[in-house]
This record gives structure tokens, sequence and C-alpha cells, in this order.
């Protein structure tokens, strides 16, 4: 799980945002709630001074994971065992079972699993598949050939057939595929007498299956959290745009909602588009409170240091909100809000050790901004790591060339290119076509023979070993930490977003990637002489994300994808 081999850069790294102090907060809290037995030794006891023991091989991974494990048990467990008995021997063997699993995860990441075949090869070849398939669903629609299916999901799944989709839109199949895959996982991970604890086996796989899986997998596939992220990254565009669009540089009507999308857009288009500050400003401003830890990167331009950052609207009351089946994580907050009313002193552990760890205002957050600020953590990182190469060239240079390759693949650089060539239709343009194929039979072989091919590889592997060092794992781990649990308490679910916010965030998204692309390039490419022009290839390239049901898909195979490549028993079984 820890990335041992350190990549040194030049850049100012920060250091890790844990204390003495806060340690010891967290330590106190992993004790009261999974240890209470440890509290009654004395202080000099060895067992004390040496509790918990360690899960991984760093200190660091282990203060998160034991927080992440004792609010699981405050939030989820605790509210519902109590009633049944006071008996702390099923905490200890719920804290066991869940050490054992990362102990067991730790080794294969480490040792089995190869990173970098895996982020730039097998997920690119997969994204490549995904937009050829949608594109190949879209053709066949409507024509004779395709039978009696009218539906671009239904073309898809029979593109990508896939057993949790096997009923169009069915939930509860999706939940159940999920429960067998960790049920074999934990087959895997766990020893027999474990895993033969059905009472056990049956907890765990509910908290990883509808916790952790679904909630990713459903979170990750909506095209509204997509658009959403794309507006995070490219925040420092917003001006431009936004000064673009009040003098009507935009002129022309913008790309119709996707008619084949699970959701009906129908937002107004025909008014002229304000500067949606009113509505994008959450999209803008989900920026992390000033105590938030700091990522253990490369310190940020002065220009992004001093740009005001906007406040968070209030939530707005949704026009469609439609009365939804209690989730899980609701129904235990109930519980544990009974079970705080009737005096349980450990519902509330840890509000003042996490507290003393990160203290700012509590927030009511969504759900989709967790996964928003946690998955643009990497690519900040992978950004900033970038930057700072290439800013120090010669330097970095020896230091890339004095790398060790790890991977046994080569050609890492060109499976990402080949998802570019499908994603921008290269193929559908005569000119464009005959360009790519010139520069990948002529100029591309010859940096390869001279060495360019081999330093690209290194350089992007030793990227991969960056994002997945020990510090950005731990920073990754907080930050997951300090959204979902803000002010040690886990948030509830936000109010939903309305067709029409969603149609103008897509639009938004759609022009500050317009206005990122380096206008010589994007004449180059796509012939485009103005904004409108540009904006709808970049319309083109990311049609194939805007079917939440058809992203499952894609979601459901990169969780098969790296399964398989963590557990490979699991292949070889069937």
């Amino acid at each position: 799980m820890v990335n041992r081999t350190t990549t040194t850069t030049t850049a100012t790294t920060a250091s890790s945002s844990s204390t003495p102090t806060t340690d010891a907060a967290l330590r106190s809290f992993h004790l009261r709630v999974l240890f209470p037995h440890i509290l009654s030794l004395p202080k000099t006891d060895p067992k004390r001074l040496n509790a918990p023991p360690p899960i991984t091989r760093s200190p660091a991974i282990d203060s998160e994971l034991y927080t992440y494990i004792a609010l699981l048990v405050r939030d989820f467990i605790h509210p519902w065992y109590r009633v049944v008995t006071n008996d702390q021997d099923f905490y200890a063997e719920i804290v066991r079972i869940l050490t054992l699993i990362i102990q067991q995860l730790e080794d294969r990441f480490c040792n089995q699993v190869d990173w970098t075949e895996l982020i730039l090869i097998s997920a690119a070849n997969l994204a490549s598949i995904h937009y050829h398939d949608y594109r190949q669903a879209k053709a066949r629609l409507f024509m004779s050939h395709a039978g009696s299916t009218v539906s671009l999901e239904a073309l898809f799944h029979g593109e990508q057939p896939h057993f949790a989709l096997q009923k169009e839109r069915s939930d509860q199949q999706q939940v159940e595929y999920l429960r067998a895959l960790t049920d074999e996982i934990l087959k895997l991970l766990l020893k027999p007498e474990d895993y033969n604890n059905d009472c056990v086996r049956h907890l765990v796989r509910e908290l990883l299956a509808n916790l952790v899986f679904n909630n990713i997998i459903e979170v990750l596939a909506d095209p509204y959290v997509i658009h959403l992220i794309i507006c995070k990254l490219l925040d420092s565009y917003t001006p431009l745009v936004e000064e673009l669009e009040a003098l009507d540089k935009f002129t022309s009507v913008t790309p119709q909602p996707n008619p084949f999308s699970d959701s009906n857009k129908n937002g107004d288009n025909d008014n002229k588009q304000k500067p949606l500050k009113k509505q994008l400003e959450e999209a803008q401003a989900t920026t992390m409170p000033a105590s938030s830890p700091s990522p253990p990167s490369h310190s940020l331009s002065k220009q992004q240091q001093k740009r005001p950052r906007a406040a968070t609207p209030p939530p707005k009351e949704s026009k469609t909100t439609q009365p939804e089946k209690e989730s899980m994580a609701s129904h235990m907050q109930r519980l544990q809000e009974k079970r705080r009313q009737e005096g349980d002193d450990l519902m509330d552990a840890g509000r003042e050790e996490l507290g003393a760890a990160h203290k700012y205002e509590r927030q009511r957050l969504s759900f989709v901004y967790i996964t928003l600020q946690v998955m643009l953590s990497p690519f900040r990182t992978l950004w900033l790591y970038v930057i700072a190469a290439f800013t120090q060239s010669q330097e970095r240079y020896q230091q890339v060339a004095k790398h060790t390759k790890r991977t046994r693949h080569v050609r890492l650089l060109e499976p990402w290119m080949h998802f570019v060539r499908v994603a921008f239709l290269v193929d559908d343009r005569p000119v464009l076509q005959w360009m790519w194929y010139m520069v990948g039979m002529f100029l591309w072989p010859l940096v390869r023979v001279l060495g360019g091919g081999l330093l690209v590889d290194k350089f992007l592997e030793q990227t991969i070993l960056h994002i997945l060092s020990e510090d950005n794992l731990v920073y990754y781990l907080q930050l997951g930490r300090y959204l979902l649990w803000p002010n040690g308490t886990f948030l509830r679910k936000g109010e939903p977003v309305s067709d029409e916010e969603k149609e103008r965030l897509r639009i938004r998204a759609e022009r500050l990637l317009t206005v990122s692309f380096p206008e010589t390039l994007g004449k180059m490419l796509f012939e485009a002489d103005d904004l409108d022009q540009l904006q709808f290839h970049i319309h083109s390239a990311l049609e194939p994300l805007q079917n939440q049901y058809i992203n499952k898909h894609f979601m459901l195979l990169l969780v098969d994808l790296v399964a398989s490549k963590i557990l490979p028993e699991l292949v070889e079984e069937c």
C-alpha cells in the first residue's frame, strides 16, 4: 500500500500535516472506540504504550486507517449493535478482520500490481473501447439491422454486456453483483476460519459493497460530476470565459442536449447566458477549508494564490425533488441520534479529538463535493509535478535518465495517444488522419531510436510512482476523512441538482475546455476558425460521457480490471 520509492523533486514539498498533538488526539480516539480495554491499563504498561498495533509499514497511514475504522464502527455498527448487547468482543473481531484485509491488500499493492501498466495501458485501452462502443451503438440506432431495439442503452449493452446491468437500470442487480464480487475478494483475503464466520463476513461485505463500491460507481458515473470535475480543474479560465460570454464571442446556439441521454435537459438555452456565477458558484468555489491538509506536492502559482475564493451559496430548493428510499447512511444517522438522546457517550466520541486535528466551521456538503475533491487530488498532484519537471529541465533530465525502469512494458505513451485519436475522431478528418500517420510512422520512431522513447517511459513511470507515494497517500486519506466527517460528524446528502443546473454546468465545462485549448492546435486539428466550432468538437468528444447508465458499464469494467490486477486468482477461477 505504501510506495517506498521516493521521487526527488526540486519544488518545495509540503511537510506532513500530522503533528504530535494531532497524533495523540487521534490515538486517544482510536483507543476509546476500538480498544476500550486498553484504557484500563496503567499508562506505563507496554501494551498501552504500543497500542494500537501497526497495520502497514507507515505509521502515518496507520493513523488515518484506524481513524476510518473507528468512525465506521461508531457511526455504522455501534448504533444498532448496542441494542443487541454490550459485548465488546464483536468490535475487536471487526477491527481484526479489517486489519487483516488491509495488510493483505498492502502486500499485493506493493509487490504484485504494476500500477504503471494499470494506469497508462489498461485503463487507457478501456477508455478507448468505451468511446468506440458508444459511437458504434449510436450509429446503429434507428437503423433497420438494429431490429426492434430503439434504445441507445440497450444497443450499448449489447456491445458491452455486463452481468451487473443485465436488467436495464436495475440498481438492485448492481448491488447484488458488488456483493458477490466483495464476497469473492474476502474469500481470497481472509483465513478460512474468518471467512466462515457468517456474521462478521456479511457485515464487512455490506460495508464494502454498499458504502464503498456502489457509492463510488453511482457518483462517478454521473455526467454532472464529470462536468463538475472539469470546471474545478479549469477554474483559472473562468474569468476568461465570463469575459467572452459578456462580449458574445460564443454567438451560435450551444449544442443541444444529447437526445440519447438518460435524462431530459429542459433548461432554457435560448436565453443569453449570464456569467453563470449564481448557478455555478458551488462548482467554482469547492475549495478546501483553510485548515485542510496541505497536499504533499508543489506550491501553487502566485496567480492561483491571489485569486479570491467565492463564497458557497446556500442550497437551492429543487423543484423536482422526489421522495427516495432511506439510505443506509441516513438510517444509521437516525439510530445514532437515538442512541445519543439515550445518553450513549460513544456517539460523541472523536468530536473533540478530530476537532483538535482539524478545526473549521462545519458545512452541509454533498457526496458530489466529496467525490470531486478526492478525485481532483491525484490530478492536481500530477499537474504540479509535470510543471516542476519542465521548469527544472536539466536537473530533472538527469534524475529521469538515472531512474531504473520497473515495468516491463514499453511505449507507455501510445495507449493514451490512441484514446485521444478515438475521442477526437481523428480518423473522420482526412487531413488530420494523414498528419497523425506521418507522425506515427516517421517522427515518433525516430524519437524512440534516439532514446527519447525510453526517457518518456521513465518520466511517466516516475510520475505514477510520485502520485502513489507515501506522503500523497496520507494526504488523500486525510482529505477524504475531512470531507466525509467534517468536525467529526458524518455529513448528510445534499439536495438533488435540477436538470437546468446540470445543463448549464455542461455548457460551462465545454466552454472552459474550449478556451483552454491552444488556438493554434485547434486550428490545426479541427480547422476551427472560431470558438463556436471548437466548442462543437469539444462537445463531440464529451458526448460518450453524457449517459449515466452507459458510464456505469465503464465504471464496473474498471472495478473488474483493478480487482483482476490485485487478485489474479479471481480470473484464474473462472
